[in-house]
């Protein structure tokens, strides 16, 4: 663990039963197990042998497999990390392990309070901008969001990319929707009701999943050549940017000039420093939140990021009990909800950046909307 190689979440007891990675609610461990250049291929084989059921999603943004090891094997697992004489192995040649741990689901006035009619009097409306959203699956059948959907996948092994949760289809209504579940047009649309939508269900149908599930999407959705990720959800915990989410971001960011759009958190009560994955990560635009009235709002997590320091989030923007809510199979209806700040993005910059998606990050990073508030 000195070495940086082991997760410290590995050996944190209260966040492990948080997260209900106890005896009395799983008989594996979710692990994420990075490759590294001095490991032997028969290393990794006898890792990922060990795998729970030979449960293994390979994670190509951070050269990792993610994996469930049964609580028989995890002894057998630890001896495998270090060398014959119960030495750890040099750090330069043992593997980075983390927990693969729990991610969870973090339009009447607000979108005249983020200046969004103001752009689409200017003809602006995300017309042929790609915008996935990864969440808990979407209800493609709502009116809303009829025809809307490009393409959907499911990562979250609960067998559709249906929204049995409810907070994708409102994400997914609050950037794109058409408005017509409402009856009211235009009132109650989304931001960028002319773009396409991917749909990734990273979360379960009980509001939960993990990171290399989101991970999974995320490379997803870059492969769709999706120019904006909305990712409305987070680890629970701080984190100082180098956890597999963000690091997986970073890459997928870099090599593909997708906008990574992302929720602070809902922590904010609980102090500074509250940022979690993977809002903590460097390419990504990280949003906190305001009430109607543009006051911060209390739950927001809030910077700075842990260990440099860095400003986090980025940019404020409206948040609980502001937005349209498009439930699954029902029509529209307002909702609280605290984690769904990103999705005003599409309306506010992108859509003049069509075509130039390498300049978006800089180019947003550079001003803020209309009625917005910094950090």
């Amino acid at each position: 663990m000195a070495a940086g190689r082991l997760d410290r979440g590995l050996f944190d007891v209260t966040a492990l039963l948080a997260q209900q990675y106890d005896a009395a609610h799983t008989d594996a461990l979710p692990l994420i197990v990075e490759e590294t250049d001095g490991m032997t291929a028969s290393s990794l084989n006898e890792l990922t042998g060990l795998a729970d059921n030979a449960s293994v999603r390979r994670l190509d943004s951070i050269d990792a497999h993610a994996l469930r090891v049964g609580d028989v094997d995890l002894g057998r697992f630890w001896k495998a990390l270090v060398s014959a004489d119960g030495q750890r192995t040099k750090a330069a040649d043992a593997p980075r392990v983390w927990l693969d741990g729990r991610v969870s689901a973090s339009l009447d006035r607000s979108t005249a309070q983020i200046g969004a009619p103001d752009v689409w009097s200017a003809g602006y409306r995300g017309d042929g901008v790609k915008v996935a959203v990864l969440d808990t699956g979407a209800d493609q059948s709502h009116p809303d969001l009829a025809g809307r959907v490009t393409a959907a996948e499911d990562f979250s092994g609960s067998g559709s990319t249906a929204d049995k949760f409810g907070h994708g289809t409102h994400v997914a209504s609050v950037v794109g929707g058409s408005g017509v579940g409402s009856g009211s047009g235009s009132t109650r649309r989304g931001v960028a009701p002319g773009a396409w939508l991917l749909v990734g269900k990273v979360l379960g149908d009980d509001g939960f999943g993990s990171s290399s599930q989101v991970i999974a999407g995320m490379e997803w959705a870059v492969e769709q050549g999706a120019d904006v990720v909305n990712v409305s959800l987070g680890s629970s915990g701080a984190s100082d940017g180098t956890d597999p989410m963000s690091l997986a971001l970073n890459d997928l960011s870099r090599r593909s000039g997708a906008l990574f759009v992302v929720a602070a958190g809902n922590d904010g009560e609980q102090g500074p420093r509250t940022v979690g994955s993977p809002g903590a990560a460097d390419a990504a635009l990280t949003f906190g939140a305001v009430h109607r009235n543009d006051s911060l709002a209390p739950f927001s997590s809030r910077g700075p990021r842990p260990g440099d320091e860095a400003v986090n989030p980025d940019v404020r923007l409206p948040a609980s009990g502001s937005w349209p809510h498009a439930r699954p199979a029902r029509p529209w209806v307002a909702r609280w909800t605290s984690t769904t700040s990103p999705p005003p993005v599409p309306s506010w910059r992108l859509p003049m950046w069509r075509g130039r998606p390498r300049c978006w990050r800089s180019g947003i990073r550079s001003g803020r909307p209309p009625g917005s508030r910094t950090r």
